[in-house]
């Protein structure tokens, strides 16, 4: 094809012409899915938002703020608490966990209501939250059926009737969460007394009614179903939406949504105080290992100290001295200072040593708490230990809803193993250092002792002796106070976090469904669906549509257009003489007398691409009106393979013809026909032949069409379809027009590459044309106006 097919335009007129002749859909598809709708608002339960807000801490403390400020040095203070973390932490499975633990919310109760939509089943059901009129408690150490509707029913001597039934059912561990058993056809029938407890292997429970049952209205069912308490877990932690109120803001806003409004504040409410407490109770678990951890420094320190003072005391009775600091004020007092040193820096070296072993062990929790207790101010080491606390918390939060090959996990270990090894690095170095330190002091202290052994044996004992109590009774005033800092801070320990607003409803208006948008959405989709589906059925159709886009995809001149006549019509003239496709050919043959007019115009061939196009309808009809005009017309069916001329003129097929004539068998005046219609001859195909393409290669075939150019005004050639056979090649050299015949939305747009093939093969004065047959005038746009046509026919 010479010509690339362009796609069409899209005009509103035509299209909107296209959507006319298809009203209908544009009625019933917009009810259909307004009735769907409608359904769906009716059996949908209406879903609610609700909200609380919950403040964070601004810092991390393991005490209350304002004692931790009193506490703790000022260059300590930068472990910023993460509001990530504790989105995480408050959204994070566990937590949800335990507070759904405290909640009765293992059992759902369900009513389906006395409405007209139930007629169909059980569409409509609402759900209760304590004012279903009874209440069913298990027994959580039994296992329990899960995910079964269990219908309940009071029967008339008080006895409730249970019965309920499942594909499958699951036997869980209410505990646990444990699957133990999977059921297949399971079902339950089962009558008990309320307040009576039911046991049996795939139910332990007990049924009560409530005050509340008497003034309950008349339902067609209610039922209870057991919630899988994982299910149930990954349910509300699914629809719990944790976010700051603003960009940096440290109060987070939590939202959940649900069609009961009393289980959603109460899980909201819970999940804020379970939260408070989680952390009011770690930090109570860290001040008091603090607490501990002095107190069980104090009692070595104290045991030191007197046995320290003992030895003083004894010594000064067994030598009869009151006081011998006068002599060795000097040396003793840079002793007791030196020692001082020594005692601070041995502690704070094993310090280091115990901090350095928890690391070692992979005990990050031992060792934030060994060095908080300690009281060493270390403000790199600080730092260092509350980044390595953070991420161990961060880790710890993510863990909860999160297996060991997530990446973000993977990457919190690598930082945390990093921050581990460089935490083991700064400590040995510390170590070092304070060995080195410790040398030089025990270095000056056996340089000072030297000297003071040169004092009397006496004084020399008692300045030793005193400055071990000395040295005893300042960590044991160290130690005194920081057992009181503690005690204070557990005493004084609140949580930083706190509930700023309970759970409440955010807006009156349901989340979900929306009615109106549902309503405006089915009537939008009921107008896209069909307009979708008629323009796709019209871009996606392979077959020719227009005359138009006959004239876009092909080089040949159009001759016409036939209107579409129906299967049985034969001879349009006669049997539809006032008719939209009598005068369509009347059109054509006004056309074809003025582009074949003179005496090089007179043999017409008809062609097509395939069967079933109207050509020898179009051949037949045409000469008719030629016929009728007063033109010498005789028609030659030169399609001997599948004649069918015969029979639109009611002649016998097995006459002599065509093929009878070529084979010698008859005269020319034998083989020609009569018909009714005045200067018209018809020339049948005559018997079917075996050798149809050699007949039509004989030189009598060319004397034929040259003696019948004589006789005749025209010259009609019906030959057989170009895409079938090759007998119109041989035939096109005698033929001076040639109309190639496209059924309308029956040819296929790529049969069309036929005709520019067959423009090729013209030569000399031969000319093309194409005929555009079996065209619905009134279901086709361009020509609907053409369906009234027949009115201005005489």
């Amino acid at each position: 094809m010479n010509k690339q097919e362009s796609s069409d335009e899209l005009n509103l007129s035509n299209l909107l012409f296209k959507f006319g002749r298809y009203w209908y859909l544009f009625v019933l598809v917009p009810l259909v899915l307004l009735a769907a709708t409608w359904v769906k608002v009716q059996t949908t339960a209406p879903v609610y938002r609700f909200h609380s807000t919950l403040q964070l801490a601004d810092r991390a403390t393991p005490g209350s703020r304002q004692a931790q400020e009193v506490l703790t040095p000022s260059e300590s203070r930068n472990d910023l608490t993460s509001v990530e973390d504790e989105i995480s932490v408050l959204t994070s499975a566990s937590l949800v966990q335990q507070a759904l633990d405290k909640l009765d919310f293992e059992v759902s109760y369900f009513d389906v209501t006395n409405s007209l939509i139930n007629k169909l089943g059980d569409l409509k059901v609402q759900e209760h939250y304590q004012d279903a009129g009874y209440t069913v408690k298990l027994d959580t150490i039994a296992p329990q059926v899960t995910g079964v509707s269990l219908y309940l029913e009071l029967r008339p001597d008080g006895f409730y009737h249970i019965q309920g039934e499942a594909d499958k059912a699951y036997l869980t561990d209410m505990r646990t969460g444990a699957v133990l058993e999977t059921i297949d056809n399971f079902t339950f029938n089962e009558v008990v007394r309320p307040g009576q407890l039911l046991r049996t292997r795939h139910l332990t429970l007990t049924i009560t009614p409530t005050d509340s049952i008497r003034s309950l209205p008349e339902v067609a069912k209610r039922y209870f179903v057991i919630n899988h308490p994982q299910a149930l877990v990954g349910e509300y932690q699914g629809k719990l939406v944790v976010e700051p109120t603003e960009r940096f803001a440290r109060v987070l806003r939590l939202t959940t949504k649900g069609s009961v409004g009393g289980k959603e504040t109460r899980f909201l409410n819970t999940l804020m105080e379970t939260y408070v407490l989680n952390d009011l109770v770690d930090k109570n678990r860290k001040g008091s290992k603090t607490f501990e951890f002095i107190e069980s420094q104090i009692t070595k320190v104290a045991d030191s100290l007197r046995r320290s003072e003992a030895a003083l005391a004894s010594f000064r009775a067994s030598r009869g001295m009151v006081d011998a600091g006068a002599q060795s004020s000097s040396g003793i007092g840079k002793i007791s200072e030196l020692e001082n040193q020594k005692a601070q820096l041995l502690t704070t070296r094993r310090t280091y040593e115990s901090v350095l072993s928890a690391l070692r062990t992979n005990s990050s929790e031992e060792a934030v708490s060994t060095w908080a207790s300690a009281g060493v101010n270390d403000p790199v080491l600080d730092s260092q230990l509350s980044d390595l606390a953070q991420l161990t918390s961060q880790r710890a939060g993510l863990a909860v809803s999160a297996n060991d090959d997530n990446p973000v996990l993977q990457a919190l270990d690598s930082r945390i193993q990093s921050r581990r090894q460089s935490l083991q690095r700064s400590l040995t170095g510390l170590i070092r250092s304070s060995d080195a330190t410790l040398s030089d002091i025990t270095n000056r202290l056996a340089s000072i002792k030297t000297a003071i052994n040169q004092m009397p044996e006496n004084q020399r004992q008692e300045a030793r002796l005193r400055t071990q109590t000395t040295l005893n009774d300042q960590n044991y005033n160290f130690l005194m106070q920081k057992r009181t800092e503690a005690a204070l801070m557990l005493a004084t320990n609140v949580s930083d976090k706190k509930i700023v607003d309970r759970a409440q409803l955010s807006d009156s208006a349901p989340e979900s469904p929306k009615g109106k948008q549902l309503y405006m959405f089915a009537v939008l989709a009921g107008l896209m669906l069909p307009a979708g589906f008629l323009l796709l059925r019209d871009r996606t159709a392979q077959t020719v549509q227009s005359a138009d886009e006959l004239k876009r995809v092909t080089n040949a001149p159009f001759l016409g257009l036939i209107a579409d006549a129906g299967r049985k019509i034969r001879l349009a003239r006669m049997e539809m003489p006032r008719s939209a496709v009598t005068e369509s050919f009347r059109t054509v043959r006004v056309n074809l007398q003025y582009v074949a007019a003179g005496p090089d115009r007179r043999v017409i061939g008809f062609t097509s691409s395939t069967s079933g196009e109207g050509k020898t309808f179009c051949c037949t009809n045409l000469a008719a009106e030629l016929a009728l005009s007063g033109r010498r017309t005789i028609i030659i069916e030169t399609d001997m393979r599948k004649p069918t001329v015969a029979g639109y003129f009611g002649f016998d097929s097995r006459h002599a013809g065509l093929s009878s004539y070529l084979n010698g068998e008859c005269t020319l005046a034998e083989a020609i026909q009569q018909p009714d219609i005045p200067n018209l001859a018809i020339l049948a195909a005559g018997p079917i032949p075996e050798n149809a393409l050699e007949l039509l290669e004989m030189p009598r075939m060319a004397s034929l069409i040259a003696e019948l150019r004589k006789s005749y005004d025209y010259v009609i050639v019906d030959a057989p379809p170009l895409g079938l056979v090759s007998e119109y090649y041989i035939l096109n050299q005698y033929t001076d027009v040639t109309i190639f015949v496209v059924r309308h939305r029956y040819t296929q747009r790529n049969m069309l590459s036929q005709v520019q093939e067959l423009a090729q093969r013209q030569t000399g004065n031969q000319q093309l044309y194409v005929l555009l047959n079996g065209v619905n005038f009134s279901s086709t746009y361009e020509y609907r106006y053409k369906s009234e046509s027949a009115y201005y026919t005489a």
